[in-house]
């Protein structure tokens, strides 16, 4: 670990730990010599999600509050804790990554001249409050004054460049650091064929359909997921254990909780393939902002993606995934089953998939222009 004097602050109006790039990156650069500090808030069902202790890595996370009138008054004193530890902390980059946090960057790079990153995780819902309008205002300002804008996904990128000309833009695959990677042989439970799914727990990520699968594939086919509920879907695990039920796979699916990145990676290693079934209607373009398949990957994992053109052309010459139409249970077990009873071709694509994660497709390489970027000035 190399030592040097500079210091970064992220900002997320939320829990950071449940955003795998920003561990990702703070992690590149704690190890560099940084000194990294967070400020955040704590977010519904993330609580037992942390980012990995680091002596060069500091978090910090104000209470979650419920949206309403109390939220508009949290997040004031949360964007003015914000200032006063930019202006109080001497930082040489302030790294801005939600929407929320866009007030605090501007006025970082506008008014007190400090060096501002931002990275758009998730492109914002379209404004319908005068609060969500000003935020849009400040993310158009930051826009224009940061010196560097990230995006997870190139056509996202294209469509803030085009909203925005004169913003920087680096692209940024979410992808896992190369550390994550383990080569020691996969060896599945006897008897057993898992599934796996990480993420957030909703239906567009992950369907009821998979469920319909298991009804149909032999009873040696199981289902385990990590995850956590999100406000939009507060009731989805008790009603996918319902259908579970209401199928008689109750005994074959197995939720391991919500769990931190090392612990995540653990649990995926013991299982046989993972699943990346986004709706075909996603909201919006997901390959490359994705961690799941590139996690999956680094795991040993073969992945069962969705059929559109999106994933198969990304993933498809690969050699590492088998797609299907994930609104159909029919559909998912044909290609699980495929690939159950092909253990060489699983085996082939396992290593084609450890081979690109730890040539290129980690986060330490998708991360180096940033840091070199971040390094170019004393």
């Amino acid at each position: 670990m190399k030592l040097n004097n500079k210091k970064i602050i992220y900002l997320q109006y939320s829990n950071p730990g449940a955003f795998p790039p920003l561990e990702n990156s703070a992690w590149v650069l704690a190890e560099a010599g940084w000194k990294v500090k967070f400020v955040g808030t704590k977010a519904l069902g993330t609580d037992s999600i942390q980012i990995p202790s680091h002596q060069n890595i500091v978090v910090e996370l104000a209470p979650f509050c419920y949206p309403g009138i109390r939220q508009k008054i949290h997040f004031l004193f949360y964007s003015l804790r914000c200032l006063k530890e930019i202006l109080l902390g001497r930082y040489d980059c302030v790294y801005v990554s939600d929407l929320f946090s866009c007030p605090a960057g501007w006025i970082a790079s506008s008014l007190f001249g400090v060096r501002v990153l931002y990275h758009e995780h998730d492109t914002p819902d379209a404004p319908r409050t005068g609060l969500t309008r000003w935020l849009h205002w400040t993310r158009k300002k930051l826009a224009q004054s940061a010196e560097l804008c990230i995006f997870p996904q190139i056509e996202r990128a294209q469509s803030f460049s085009k909203k925005f000309s004169s913003s920087k833009i680096q692209i940024c695959h979410n992808m896992p650091l190369r550390q994550r990677i383990v080569s020691r042989p996969h060896q599945p439970p006897a008897d057993e064929f898992r599934l796996w799914y990480h993420g957030s727990l909703v239906p567009t990520l992950l369907p009821m359909t998979v469920l319909d699968a298991l009804a149909i594939l032999p009873k040696s086919v199981t289902l385990h997921f990590a995850g956590y509920e999100i406000i939009g879907f507060p009731n989805f695990l008790k009603s996918f254990f319902s259908k579970a039920k209401s199928l008689g796979v109750q005994s074959r699916v197995f939720y391991e909780g919500a769990l931190s990145r090392i612990p995540l990676f653990d649990k995926a290693r013991e299982s046989d393939l993972g699943l990346a079934l986004f709706a075909r209607d996603f909201r919006e373009p997901m390959v490359g902002a994705s961690n799941k398949p590139f996690d999956y990957m680094a795991c040993g994992l073969p992945l069962l993606i969705n059929d559109s053109k999106e994933w198969e052309k990304f993933f498809g010459p690969l050699g590492v995934a088998k797609s299907c139409n994930p609104e159909s249970g029919e559909s998912i077990a044909e290609a699980v089953e495929e690939l159950r009873v092909t253990p060489d071709k699983m085996l082939k694509m396992r290593e084609f998939g450890l081979k690109k994660i730890s040539n290129e497709w980690n986060y330490e390489s998708q991360f180096a222009p940033v840091v070199k970027l971040l390094e170019s000035k004393p």
